[in-house]
């Protein structure tokens, strides 16, 4: 068999491969490429034309190599960077106050104690009306007969009927310390309820009173909280006249529960910077 030629030796190997390609390709996955060959070409060459196009003897036709999945990439990542959220700047509150001048008074009540009849008597608000008497408490208020200028002596049901009125302006509670202030703040909201009943379309001012004490703080926080911001407003004087340590100055008062009576034309000033206007 040594003389016979490389030529001679392909051809055998092809023949036999050609024989015996039932066995080799169980599959049919070398048919089409059998079927391209021509005719002088050995049946071997199909086996390294479809290895090139990844068919193998185990290939199934028609079914795709499975493609990998990708490879988590297991390096570690950055973090990710996030803007800073930088608050914005609070807002100022806006305030329901404005300043009027003397005129807005014209047509404003004030009922108070001693505190109010200082103002009356020394502050500038000339035009408006006082229900205002020494010693006056939320417990009389309502049956007390007071002298009232261009009006006479009534009592507080019979002058908020003869009158109409814009602004009611309410100052009690000093008086009444010594009673407990639930029972105050209670008949002080009594007092209220009677003046918007009698002048449904005035606006209500809740005068703090002066800081002359802890007790009257207390009573002054529970004053403030009947004010609704709607038809009854809170306001307080004692930022005109607290020193450091929030108690009435010692400058501004002789018995520390008055003011000097040339300081009312300052408190009338500060009355005309709280103003609600509609």
């Amino acid at each position: 068999m040594s003389h016979f030629s490389p030529l001679l030796w392909l051809c055998a190997v092809s023949a036999a491969a050609l024989n015996s390609f039932t066995a080799l390709d169980p599959t049919g996955a070398y048919e089409q490429y059998l079927d391209a060959l021509g005719e002088n070409t050995p049946a071997i060459a199909a086996f390294f034309d479809a290895a090139e196009s990844g068919v193998f003897p185990w290939t199934i036709p028609g079914v795709s190599e499975p493609i990998p999945s990708p490879v988590p990439d297991l390096l570690p990542q950055p973090p990710e960077v996030v803007d800073p959220v930088i608050p914005s700047e609070p807002e100022e509150p806006v305030s329901q106050f404005t300043t009027v001048d003397a005129s807005y008074f014209d047509d404003a009540l004030f009922i108070g104690d001693s505190r109010t009849v200082g103002i009356a008597e020394y502050g500038n608000l000339k035009n408006a009306t006082y229900f205002a008497d020494v010693g006056l408490n939320v417990y009389v208020a309502p049956t007390k007969a007071v002298s009232v200028k261009n009006v006479g002596t009534v009592t507080l049901p019979q002058l908020l009927s003869q009158k109409t009125f814009g602004k009611v302006y309410i100052m009690l509670g000093i008086n009444e310390l010594g009673n407990d202030l639930d029972d105050i703040t209670a008949k002080f909201s009594s007092l209220i309820d009677a003046v918007r009943a009698a002048q449904p379309n005035a606006i209500v001012y809740v005068e703090a009173n002066l800081h002359v004490g802890p007790r009257i703080n207390r009573l002054n926080e529970k004053l403030a909280a009947l004010a609704d911001g709607k038809d009854i407003f809170y306001i307080d004087i004692n930022e005109v006249f607290d020193d450091e340590n929030g108690n009435l100055r010692a400058d501004a008062s002789g018995d520390s529960t008055h003011v000097y009576a040339k300081y009312d034309l300052d408190w009338c000033d500060w009355l005309c910077t709280k103003a609600i206007v509609r």
